[in-house]
C-alpha cells in the first residue's frame, strides 16, 4: 500500500537526522522552507507517485489473474464450493469479463458442503459432491442445477471437456470383529468401540480410502481396548445389495488393505442385523 507524501518526508527526514555526519547540520534548522526539506518534499512526492502507480498495476495483475480460468481440479473445486441453489429463485451465473459470476452472491445459498474433482483415463472430469454434514446426497433438482453451473456453454467448465456429476448415498462398511477388552470397561465398551469406528468413517477426507490397518488401530485406541481381531470387513456402495460388496478382511485374512469409496464418503454397515452391534463380539479378559 501506498505511503502519504508527509509520511515519506519524515521518514526521509528522520533518516538524514540519525546519520552521524548530515544530523548535527540540519537539527538546528526547524525551517520548512530550508533547502533540504524541500529536497525531501521533492522526493518525497516522486516515491509516493511511484507507490501509487505499483499500487494500481498490482490491483489490475490481481484482477486479471482472479479473472482468468486456469481449469485446474483445485480451480473447479473452489468454485463448485460456490454455486448457489435455490428452490423458488433460480441462481444464474454470468460471465463478467470471462469470468463466472453471480449477480448477487448469497452465501447462505452454497449447498455444497463435499467436492473432489478427478481426471479419468478416458479423459472425463469425475466431481463427486455431497450436500450438508453430516454428508448427504444431492437432490435431482440440485444435480441438474449444478450441471448447468458446471457444463459449457454458459456454464464456467471448459469447452469440450465432459464432467460427470456424483452425488450419492454414503457407501456402507460391514465389519466384523473379536474385541479383547479390560474387564473394568465392560458396561461401556461397546458403545465406545462403536463411535470409535464412526468416528473413524467420519474422519476419512471426502473422496478418500478406507485403510484395514487405521481401522485396526481406531479400535485398538478404545481405553480399555487390549486386542482386536478383525474377521469380515466388507466395503459396498449403496446401490451394491449387502452379501456383494468387496471384502477387505476375509476370514481373519486381509484380502485388500485399501478400498477407494464410490461416493466419497461412508458410514457403518446399515443392514437390519448386520450393524455394527450385531456384528462385533467382546471377550474381557
Amino acid at each position: 500500500m501506498s505511503r502519504s507524501v508527509s509520511l515519506i518526508q519524515q521518514q526521509i527526514l528522520d533518516q538524514v537526522t540519525a546519520d552521524p555526519l548530515m544530523g548535527p547540520f540540519l537539527a538546528p534548522n526547524t525551517s520548512k522552507r530550508a533547502i533540504f526539506n524541500l529536497w525531501a518534499f521533492i522526493v518525497a512526492t516522486a516515491i509516493a507517485v511511484l507507490e501509487q502507480l505499483i499500487d494500481i498495476f498490482s490491483a489490475s495483475v490481481e484482477l486479471t489473474a482472479a479473472s482468468a480460468a486456469p481449469a485446474t481440479a483445485n480451480w473447479l473445486q473452489n468454485q463448485i464450493f460456490k454455486f448457489q441453489y435455490s428452490a423458488s429463485n433460480p441462481q444464474v451465473i454470468q460471465l463478467i469479463n470471462f469470468a463466472p459470476s453471480y449477480p448477487v452472491v448469497d452465501p447462505t445459498l452454497n449447498i455444497i458442503t463435499r467436492c473432489s474433482v478427478n481426471t479419468t483415463l478416458s479423459g472425463k472430469v469425475v466431481i463427486k459432491v455431497a450436500t450438508g454434514n453430516p454428508p448427504a446426497p444431492l437432490s435431482a433438482p440440485q444435480i441438474a442445477a449444478l450441471g448447468a453451473y458446471i457444463n459449457p456453454p454458459n456454464g464456467l467448465g471448459i469447452a469440450g471437456v465432459i464432467y460427470n456429476i456424483v452425488s450419492l448415498n454414503p457407501d456402507q462398511l460391514f465389519v466384523a470383529a473379536n474385541i479383547f477388552y479390560q474387564g473394568q470397561y465392560s458396561s461401556v465398551i461397546q458403545l465406545n468401540v462403536i463411535n470409535a469406528i464412526n468416528a473413524y468413517l467420519a474422519a476419512i477426507p471426502f473422496n478418500g480410502q478406507v485403510r484395514v490397518s487405521d481401522l485396526e488401530g481406531a479400535i485398538k485406541a478404545v481405553p480399555g481396548v487390549n486386542d482386536v481381531v478383525l474377521v469380515n470387513v466388507v466395503a459396498r456402495p449403496d446401490a451394491i445389495p449387502f452379501g456383494s460388496g468387496t471384502y477387505l478382511v476375509q476370514s481373519d485374512n486381509v484380502v485388500s488393505r485399501v478400498w477407494n469409496t464410490a461416493a466419497g464418503y461412508l458410514i457403518s454397515e446399515q443392514t437390519v442385523g448386520n450393524q455394527l452391534a450385531n456384528t462385533l463380539t467382546f471377550t474381557a479378559e
